[in-house]
């Protein structure tokens, strides 16, 4: 008689889960160098896989709750996410991978990171597929938020911050780290572990696996791997037939009866304007205080006509000052100054590691009072022009330029203001798309 026999199937998601937190907490206290660094994680991680796998009933378990298109969605939301930071990262920066891409190194790599990948997905589904289904969003949130902590560090988690720096981390590492553990979990509940396992071995795959990384900035970052996590909730949601939804839990059969069609159908385009609105919104607000690693501006006077005019919208993005030439259109600010200035490079010269850039209006014939800039500083670079798109903003680029400059002044404000739009996005998910009962007209089959 095996283990699995002797146990209850609670005390058994039980285990799984303590499984799974005692070797993350092991892999985080423990001390190790060389190989052993690599190879005792990925042999304890391996070894609590199969434990769970046999504790939830063997390959037969796993296969009996896949579900394909499920699996493919998640392969899709991944490689979505990943193609969105290297376009982001193609106007902002790349950098090498400090992995090593040797065969052995590349073998070693794969171990690594596919092993605690197995073990905490599988746990991941076992819980939220064997969750009562009185109790299932209950759990949904449960589940994601002790697997939201297993993809931190012991580190980051206890580390002394200022408030600002707080703010900073869980803006940019806890907030998107739980839109992808919310999305994992529920892609494990509709589709089996496997389904899960697709999307977040393909994150992690692209870190390990590919040479040039994308390096766009945090906030930048930190929204698309909100944004496209969020996106995938709702793709399968709105995929997934009536008779799937009511087998594992999130919809009821009453419920069925009650809701129809039609305004179904209209709670659904409401929904989705409400979305495509809120992130344009957001999007825009963010994009004019530099928070994205870009910044939206109006051009307010003639001073680089005929490059630009007054009313032309530029898009500017921000740029290590080493990749700065001349003929580059940058912008930076002056203090005193209640605006961006936006003039040609005609100079760069470098004294003691420290930049000095000669800047010119095309239109004027008096250069610049030269900008000081220190290595590793990051400049804004115009990267497009619209022309005349910006006139019906000229008449409140006072208001505008005020908030901006009180938004860049007080950092915290920033923060707070940033992790409050993150936060309310993935709460409207996970309440308003992930909770929808609706009803599916598609087939009763869903294998």
């Amino acid at each position: 008689m095996s283990l699995r026999d002797l146990l209850d199937n609670r005390i058994r998601v039980v285990l799984s889960l303590i499984l799974v937190v005692a070797v993350y907490l092991a892999m985080n206290f423990l001390v190790l160098r060389g190989m052993l660094a690599y190879v005792v994680p990925s042999a304890l991680w391996m070894a609590s896989f199969l434990m769970i796998l046999h504790l939830m009933g063997g390959l037969e378990q796993l296969s009996l709750w896949t579900h394909r298109p499920v699996v493919l969605i998640a392969f899709l939301t991944a490689a979505m996410q990943i193609v969105c930071l290297y376009f982001i990262a193609l106007f902002t920066e790349l950098g090498r991978s400090p992995y090593s891409f040797t065969p052995m190194g590349v073998a070693i790599n794969i171990a690594y990171f596919t092993a605690p990948i197995l073990a905490q997905e599988t746990a991941r589904a076992y819980a939220i597929r064997c969750a009562p289904k009185s109790k299932k969003y209950a759990w949904l949130v449960l589940v994601t938020l002790l697997f939201t902590l297993l993809r931190l560090s012991t580190s980051s988690l206890i580390a002394q911050r200022s408030s600002a720096d707080t703010i900073k981390f869980v803006t940019s590492e806890v907030i998107p780290a739980g839109a992808q553990s919310l999305l994992a979990t529920y892609l494990a509940l509709m589709g089996g572990p496997l389904a899960s396992i697709a999307y977040m071995w393909t994150l992690e795959a692209s870190k390990w696996l590919i040479p040039i990384l994308p390096n766009p900035p945090w906030g930048l970052k930190a929204l698309i791997s909100t944004l496209i996590p969020a996106i995938g909730l709702v793709i399968i949601s709105e995929s997934m037939p009536v008779m799937k939804m009511m087998a594992v839990g999130v919809m009821r059969r009453e419920e069925v009866r009650r809701v129809k069609t039609k305004s179904v159908r209209a709670q659904k385009s409401k929904e989705l304007l409400s979305i495509v609105v809120g992130l344009v919104l957001m999007i825009t607000i963010w994009s004019t205080t530099g928070m994205l690693g870009c910044q939206v501006t109006v051009v307010a006077s003639g001073s680089m006509r005929p490059t630009m005019d007054v009313g032309d919208v530029i898009v500017a993005v921000q740029m290590p000052v080493e990749k700065i030439v001349e003929g580059d259109i940058v912008q930076y600010w002056r203090s005193g100054l209640d605006a961006p200035i936006t003039h040609r490079v005609v100079e760069v010269k470098s004294s003691g590691g420290t930049f000095i850039l000669v800047t010119k209006g095309d239109a004027n014939s008096v250069l610049d009072e030269p900008v000081v800039v220190m290595p590793k500083q990051k400049l804004f670079k115009v990267m497009f022009v619209m022309p005349k798109v910006g006139w019906a903003s000229i008449a409140l680029k006072s208001a505008l330029s005020s908030t901006m400059m009180y938004l860049i002044e007080n950092p915290p404000i920033t923060y707070i203001l940033l992790a409050i739009a993150i936060n309310a996005l993935v709460i409207y998910v996970l309440t308003h798309v992930v909770g929808l009962r609706r009803i599916r007209s598609r087939g009763v089959s869903w294998r």
